[in-house]
């Protein structure tokens, strides 16, 4: 990967002809597969399941091996090839009683995810919050339906399932959210919820979305609007505090702002 740091403007297709905003993107030396941003804080893995945190303008590679990591209000967590769930407390992973391939912690204080049969599963902040390793139950909630990536931000969670289709459901201060699915036209292969409610998509040709106008009142948002970022290159995205990742096909990490 090159290491000169290249910034290129994109314009994004907006619903509307007068809201048009153009991303400033900043390549980032290194390459992940996978990237999650969450409370001012950067984390993310590459290939070999090695994981990594940013700080300032470089990488440090933490111990330990995961296939998927997060952060959030909940704090920082993973699961493993073999879907082992784990919590950095310090700097040691502790384990966490049960299995996920996916997980996210961008909740008020809760962790929800997937496990390997598609089930989501959520983590109420009583479990999350202090938790170090002890040997207290953990009181891991089934989702009903079936998804493949599974996040949520501070009202709502969204998910996708095998077929792409995509579904949102509210929450507030349970995780279990309100009982009810509502499916949301489009078709993604993965979407990430940020702490402060935006909701950022990538379709399985590698395209980049992002759900308009949601909010507490209409988590469900309004419409998607396409970000025509590398060419339909993306594999994944997360966004906090005006920042917008991606990580392309090829491991490439872009830093996106507007």
């Amino acid at each position: 990967m090159p290491l000169l740091i290249a910034t290129l403007l994109f314009a994004l297709h907006c619903l509307l002809p007068t809201s048009c905003v153009a991303y400033s993107c900043t390549h980032i030396p290194g390459g992940l597969v996978q990237i999650d941003v969450g409370v001012g804080q950067v984390f993310g893995v590459n290939k070999n399941d090695s994981i990594f945190t940013r700080f300032g303008s470089s990488w440090t590679q933490l111990p330990g091996k995961l296939k998927h990591v997060t952060v959030g209000p909940a704090g920082v967590w993973g699961a493993n090839r073999a879907n082992l769930i784990f919590k950095l407390v310090g700097a040691d992973w502790v384990t966490v009683p049960g299995l996920l391939k996916q997980i996210d912690a961008g909740g008020d204080q809760f962790v929800a995810g997937a496990n390997h049969g598609d089930a989501p599963f959520c983590l109420p902040k009583e479990n999350t919050v202090g938790y170090s390793g002890s040997n207290s139950a953990m009181n891991w909630r089934i989702i009903p339906g079936g998804l493949k990536y599974y996040s949520c931000g501070p009202y709502s969670c969204w998910g996708v399932n095998s077929d792409d289709q995509i579904f949102v459901r509210k929450v507030r201060h349970d995780c279990e959210g309100d009982d009810h699915w509502q499916e949301v036209p489009g078709r993604l292969s993965m979407i990430e919820v940020g702490t402060d409610g935006s909701v950022y998509g990538v379709s399985s040709i590698g395209e980049v979305f992002r759900r308009a106008s949601t909010s507490a009142c209409e988590p469900e948002g309004t419409g998607w609007s396409h970000i025509p970022l590398y060419g339909g290159q993306v594999k994944h995205v997360s966004h906090d505090l005006g920042h917008l990742w991606l990580i392309l096909k090829n491991d490439a990490i872009y830093d996106c702002t507007h």
